[in-house]
């Protein structure tokens, strides 16, 4: 029996129902009260107090930059988060698609395909999570390190507060630290397992698209390894893999309205912070300042980088199956045979490709788009720096 492969979630699943996200059938009212105040709590009290220290945080820009970028990435966690929280069914419905007979490979070179990229996906989860957990550790602990071993300034991981008088954080200062850093690695586990899900259900796409291509490029290979085959035994295994790429389309369709709202408000949100950073490195700050701001400008350029990548190579898999369908050498079959073909055709000359609320395409040319329009922002500035010089 081959695995399911929607197992290769599991870990995903297991992070976001741990923290208050992904209920599964044998919760119950306990586990809804536990959801309800761990999202109350972690997003909506969160929030709350982060946008109280924007409003309190001096107009200086030195200060104001470290600011809100911390707050267009929580204004991007919470997208995300309430894309879990909306669209329950309809992830099930495509873990049940990704389940199906269609999506399971009915051949050696087939499951092989599947298993390879099964197995990718799960690399770049534990590459994700490793590097994630690692920049929460240097924020978070290594700070409280230096300051028993050194004695340094200790302040508090994401923001000051300014909202509050210095009495009342000196005062409170552990209960402060401690709830910014627990809910800190909160949003830090939901961006892990909610990004690598967004890549991972594109990657079982493109996986998909790969083993029809394998199928339809060795379609004479695989009639002749039938003995007795007939012309209607080559019209039903092409209706066979005709099936199979309707399935994928209803599975690309299932995603696409997934993650349309929240991709573009990622992509919306890590274009701000890209500009906002870039601005921050005209200014003369201390080297923490540029460490960070460098790290977390790498940061936001990979969050748009992979799911774009990823893009780009789902649109190009789709118009690879034209190619595919050429290879079966239709000339010599049936008229029935030669029909299906043709409607196949016209359908995949229309490519593949997921869009972010159908304003624009998840491909590499929009991440080039942004890079350019960020670079574009950063040079008027420093011209606008110039003058005033």
């Amino acid at each position: 029996m081959t695995p399911r492969i929607s197992r290769c979630f599991k870990l995903n699943f297991f992070f976001l129902n741990v923290f208050g996200i992904w209920p599964v059938k044998n919760n119950g009212t306990l586990y809804r009260c536990y959801s309800l105040s761990f999202v109350f709590i972690s997003l909506f009290v969160y929030n709350l107090l982060l946008t109280l220290n924007l409003i309190y945080t001096p107009r200086k820009l030195d200060i104001l930059i470290r600011e809100v970028v911390f707050y267009f990435t929580e204004i991007s966690v919470t997208g995300k988060v309430v894309m879990i929280l909306t669209k329950q069914s309809d992830i099930l419905n495509v873990l049940r698609i990704l389940d199906c007979e269609s999506f399971q490979g009915h051949d050696d070179i087939s499951r092989i395909i599947i298993k390879r990229h099964i197995t990718k996906f799960k690399i770049y989860w534990k590459i994700y999570a490793v590097i994630s957990n690692f920049a929460y550790c240097s924020q978070i602990l290594l700070p409280v390190l230096w300051y028993f071993l050194f004695n340094t300034p200790l302040n508090l991981p994401i923001c000051k507060y300014y909202f509050l008088n210095v009495q009342f954080i000196k005062k409170y200062f552990i209960y402060l630290f401690i709830y910014q850093s627990v809910w800190m690695y909160g949003h830090m586990t939901y961006n892990v397992n909610i990004d690598t899900l967004i890549a991972g259900f594109v990657i079982m796409a493109i996986t998909q698209l790969r083993v029809l291509n394998y199928k339809l490029k060795h379609f004479n290979t695989s009639m002749k390894s039938l003995r007795n085959s007939t012309q209607n035994m080559e019209l039903q295994e092409l209706k066979r893999h005709l099936k199979h790429y309707d399935t994928i389309l209803s599975y690309c369709s299932k995603i696409q309205e997934i993650l349309s709202v929240s991709l573009f408000v990622q992509f919306g949100m890590a274009s701000a912070v890209i500009c906002v950073i870039l601005c921050g490195l005209l200014l003369q700050t201390s080297k923490e300042s540029l460490i960070f701001m460098i790290s977390y400008l790498l940061a936001m350029t990979l969050q748009i980088f992979v799911p774009a990548y990823l893009g780009s190579i789902l649109s190009n898999e789709s118009q690879e199956l034209v190619y595919a369908a050429y290879c079966a050498k239709w000339i010599t079959r049936s008229k029935a045979f030669k029909s299906s073909i043709n409607i196949f055709l016209t359908r995949a000359n229309n490519k593949i490709s997921i869009t972010a609320l159908k304003m624009f395409p998840l491909s590499l040319d929009t991440f080039t788009w942004i890079m350019k329009t960020a670079y574009s922002f950063l040079t008027v500035i420093r011209n606008i720096q110039n003058e005033e010089n």
